[in-house]
């Protein structure tokens, strides 16, 4: 596992299915801690205990470690004779003249043909570099102004966190996230755009004196000789939005996971969403015969790209909101229209708690999304007109008695 990358994975309702799909989500689930109550603190105020917004009771998050979760599925494929791992192997680029792919093992290249390619190698995908050249092909990447560090720590000493609740202390647009896992190490993360970084974690000393000064509560479970190594250690590490145009080439080669959409983290859906990109692919081939697999890529395609580029462009949306909350003025605008959300949310489930705990599709959770806003937007302003009227009809009596003595 490289330094300053977070470790736990958030596993919803689309994940999930994919396990439950090829015999794991008990062994998952076992492996793992099922998340269903959250306790927000903002700035000095202590949060309280939350049940997750869930669609249905028995719903949660499955956090788990990815290295473990990695490990089961390649065991699990082991068992087939057909698959074969290949280590200290290296897809270095897609050849678009012969459509083969291009392997790199020690110091020699090879070539290998097949009728599928799946690739799934990540944010910064090789495979994807070399299609950039195809006709028609359009990509886009933008790095979020948030970046993260991971704060984790392997905790013997008792703390007040319980297993199976989500802890998050907000503060100035910083964001510090903590979860407590089956062995008692908290899996902890910390949220803040560059030039907060910047300017409060310059060097250990200083690192130090800003979680004791602003996260006091975290500041006593990670200690203080855990913070002071951990920042001299790790940097924060960027967060990357891709988007395709197309996710399939020559009916043969596909773009999945963070290869085809890798997105920010605020909401979990990255992992959600590339775990479906499986299930979704393996539904479709269920609808067809063995020798159709051309027609099978190309509804794949038809049916996931779109449904990718908008939980992509939702959960940049995110970001955006995040990024307004540091830079932003009017922000008892904001809070009021936080606040009619919430009151909205007992009719509207939010976009949140749709895309994690159910399989809709993501553009009809857009479509939802858009008549919330709507609604909100609507409600802020008849809210603020209102306000204005009270306030102003307070001042016009006021001035009426004046004159009138």
């Amino acid at each position: 596992m490289e330094n300053g990358k977070s470790i736990n994975l958030a596993l919803g309702v689309r994940a999930m299915s994919t396990m439950k799909r090829i015999g794991l989500k008990e062994k998952v689930i076992h492996i793992g801690v099922p998340i269903r109550d959250q306790i927000a603190h903002f700035g000095d105020t202590k949060g309280k205990l939350k049940r997750l917004p869930v669609l249905n009771d028995d719903d949660f998050i499955l956090t788990i470690n990815r290295q473990e979760l990695s490990q089961i599925l390649i065991n699990e494929a082991e068992k087939y004779n057909n698959v074969k791992f290949h280590f200290n192997c290296k897809a270095t680029k897609f050849d678009l003249k012969s459509e083969s792919l291009i392997v790199q093992n020690s110091d020699n290249l090879s070539t290998v043909d097949g009728d599928l390619f799946l690739a799934c190698d990540g944010a910064h995908s090789s495979i994807r570099r070399s299609l950039l050249k195809a006709p028609g092909f359009n990509f886009s990447q933008k790095y979020s102004e948030f970046g993260y560090i991971d704060l984790s720590v392997n905790s013997t000493q008792q703390c007040d966190l319980k297993l199976g609740t989500h802890y998050s202390w907000r503060r100035r647009g910083i964001i510090l996230v903590a979860i407590v896992n089956k062995d008692q190490s908290l899996t902890v993360s910390m949220f803040a755009t560059f030039s907060e970084f910047e300017s409060n974690l310059v060097g250990p000393v200083e690192s130090v004196l800003f979680f004791k000064n602003n996260f006091y509560e975290i500041f006593k479970i990670l200690g203080e000789d855990h913070i002071r190594n951990t920042i001299a250690r790790n940097k924060p590490q960027a967060i990357i939005s891709v988007q395709c145009s197309q996710h399939v080439f020559f009916d043969k080669l596909v773009l999945m996971g963070d290869a085809a959409h890798a997105m920010v983290p605020f909401n979990g859906q990255g992992v959600n969403c590339g775990f479906e990109d499986c299930l979704v692919l393996q539904e479709i081939m269920d609808q067809y015969e063995e020798d159709e697999l051309e027609d099978v890529i190309k509804e794949y395609s038809k049916v996931r790209t779109n449904e990718t580029n908008i939980i992509n462009q939702m959960e940049w949306d995110v970001n955006l909101t995040l990024t307004s909350s540091v830079h932003g003025s009017l922000g008892w605008i904001r809070e009021i229209r936080a606040h009619i959300k919430l009151l909205l949310c007992f009719i509207f489930p939010s976009s949140f708690t749709l895309a994690a705990f159910s399989r809709e599709k993501y553009s009809e959770i857009a479509r939802k999304a858009q008549i919330v806003e709507k609604c909100t937007s609507l409600f802020t302003n008849v809210f603020i007109v209102f306000i204005i009227s009270v306030i102003s009809l307070f001042w016009y009596c006021v001035l009426a008695v004046l004159w009138a003595n």
